[in-house]
């Protein structure tokens, strides 16, 4: 017997077509429009919506690497020069940095949980994910490792951060930007255990876009979800029971 469809199946299949799919697809089609006849365009989104909504992240994942080829020959934009330039010498430093903040986020959160636990007496529930790490095979967990350390950095920093923070700062600042896309990357995520970590690392990142680029928000990101899916792991390997 199939899977119930429910209201927040349908919701979360909205939200990927909303913040995930649509974003990477009018990059795209700036790239693209004067080369491509305008029906085959509409075929081309006809095809990319209807691959995303059974792949999710791995198509708007795939056109992203696309636009970064397109990008390449617009070098001469000093805004992408800018927020794409090489890391070089800062990689070790914002790798530091990554881990410390890691360590922090993760630290406030479980004082969050434990706080809404004790005081409210409210069980908050870990992300859907973390149960298809534990109950999916070894095989489906290296594609889901593959899936949080690198797809969704990549695609979710280009859109979050280069796409939403960087375009709205434009008009309202770079403060109320950042708030705003950090709370739409929190409610993405659909799960109220990790909204303070998912926030700070929202604003945490529009930082390390502003300051050392596109890089090195990708790699806070990366480690970040690195982390969890680590102990998630191990906590799998060493079969471990966990409330």
């Amino acid at each position: 017997m199939g899977k119930n469809i429910t209201y927040m199946d349908i919701l979360k299949s909205l939200s990927v077509l909303a913040l995930l799919a649509l974003p990477p697809w009018f990059v795209f089609r700036k790239y693209v429009k004067d080369r491509i006849n305008r029906y085959l365009l509409i075929l081309m989104f006809i095809i990319y919506i209807g691959i995303t909504l059974f792949t999710e992240q791995l198509m708007p994942f795939i056109l992203v690497i696309f636009i970064f080829i397109f990008m390449g020959r617009f070098r001469e934009d000093n805004e992408l020069t800018y927020y794409f330039r090489p890391l070089k010498k800062k990689k070790l430093e914002i790798l530091l940095y990554s881990i410390v903040f890691m360590f922090l986020s993760k630290l406030v959160s479980a004082v969050f949980v434990l706080i809404i636990n004790q005081v409210f007496h409210i069980e908050l529930e870990s992300q859907e994910i973390m149960d298809m790490f534990l109950k999916g095979s070894w095989l489906a967990i290296i594609a889901l490792t593959v899936l949080t350390v690198v797809i969704a950095p990549v695609l979710e920093e280009f859109i979050f951060r280069h796409i939403l923070y960087g375009g709205i700062s434009k008009k309202i600042g770079k403060i109320a930007a950042a708030i705003i896309s950090s709370l739409l990357f929190t409610l993405l995520h659909y799960n109220l255990a990790g909204v303070v970590a998912f926030f700070a690392v929202g604003i945490y990142n529009c930082y390390l876009y502003e300051k050392y680029g596109y890089r090195a928000a990708v790699i806070n990101h990366s480690i970040f979800n690195l982390s969890s899916t680590a102990i998630i792991i191990l906590i799998k390997a060493l079969n471990m029971s966990i409330a």
